[in-house]
């Protein structure tokens, strides 16, 4: 789009009330002769036309007014609504160009404004966006350049690596800090990703999530440590996940779910010491705070046993 020169904001709005004029003319038009399949196609092709030239002229008013670009007017917007989600529509709006949404990837990955969205929470919808400061975030920019490396990374010999491999490299670079599901869904370059990060915690790798530890967002995980887990405590981590998954990861004493300030936790119903086994009948989830309750009435401290096995001998001859 050429850049406009010398073009006051008054005559660009004045272009843009024309444009909009435009399109409710088109509309009048179609209301005003019989409707039909083909005649109505004809008619919204015309206003995905005018569409098309009202974008224009918003983005004529956005120059005409010093904002330089659809990246720069995306960016003034979301600064002056730090922490409230604004809609894609709303984003659209502002920018007056079509690729809209890959300068708002531009701005988090090269720039590392930090720009939540979907993509990358759990908890916000897909089509919302959220500026969380006002200030880029260097290490952002940082795990985002490690990502374009991770996702590229060959074997010694040239090969390609699995997605899992990619993940594991991405996680030890970035260890202790964490990764949110848009970076790890880039790096694996699978859509089978969510799994292949449960396959390395039951390989003993310590990989944490907002499950638990209430303090990482919704779909971020990091990996707490470079040491994996022994051998024997492997199949306790997927069991753990079994009564997660059964338990709709959510505590089955008040309802708690991740995502509300808790961490989940295993509870073993007859405590281990009474003679309580690994069965599944035995086992529920629960959040930290109903899991202390539950434990202050045995004299004890809460932990997740299926978590941290190895700090239960008789767990592990089970």
């Amino acid at each position: 789009m050429a850049k406009e020169t010398g073009v006051l904001p008054e005559q660009a709005l004045s272009d843009l009330k024309t444009t909009v004029q435009n399109y409710l003319d088109a509309i009048d038009h179609v209301q005003a002769v019989p409707l039909s399949h083909d005649s109505w196609l004809e008619s919204a092709a015309q206003l995905g036309c005018l569409s098309a030239d009202m974008r224009d002229a918003v983005s004529r008013v956005n120059r005409a007014l010093g904002i330089r670009s659809g990246q720069d007017a995306i960016l003034r917007y979301l600064r002056n609504h730090v922490g409230t989600p604004v809609s894609a529509d709303a984003l659209g709006g502002v920018a007056g160009i079509s690729e809209w949404a890959r300068r708002v990837r531009e701005l988090r990955v090269e720039s590392g404004w930090p720009i939540e969205s979907g993509t990358n929470r759990d908890d916000l919808p897909h089509d919302h966006y959220r500026l969380t400061a006002d200030e880029p975030d260097t290490d952002l920019a940082e795990r985002w350049r490690v990502a374009k490396a991770a996702r590229n990374l060959k074997k010694p010999g040239g090969g390609k690596t699995s997605g899992k491999d990619r993940l594991l490299h991405y996680l030890k670079v970035i260890s202790p800090r964490p990764a949110d599901k848009e970076q790890l869904g880039y790096v694996a370059n699978i859509q089978e990703w969510p799994r292949r990060m449960r396959e390395l915690e039951e390989e003993g790798w310590q990989i944490v999530s907002n499950i638990d530890d209430p303090d990482l967002p919704p779909g971020s995980y990091r990996l707490s440590t470079l040491i994996k887990r022994p051998p024997r405590v492997r199949q306790a981590i997927k069991l753990r996940h079994t009564i997660l998954e059964r338990d709709n990861k959510t505590c089955q004493d008040c309802g708690a779910v991740p995502g509300e300030g808790v961490a989940l936790q295993v509870h073993h119903v007859l405590p281990v010491h009474q003679g309580g086994d690994n069965n599944e009948r035995n086992l529920v989830t629960l959040c930290y705070n109903c899991h202390g309750g539950r434990h202050a009435l045995m004299g004890s401290s809460p932990k997740d046993e299926l978590l941290h096995p190895d700090e239960e001998p008789d767990l592990l001859r089970q």
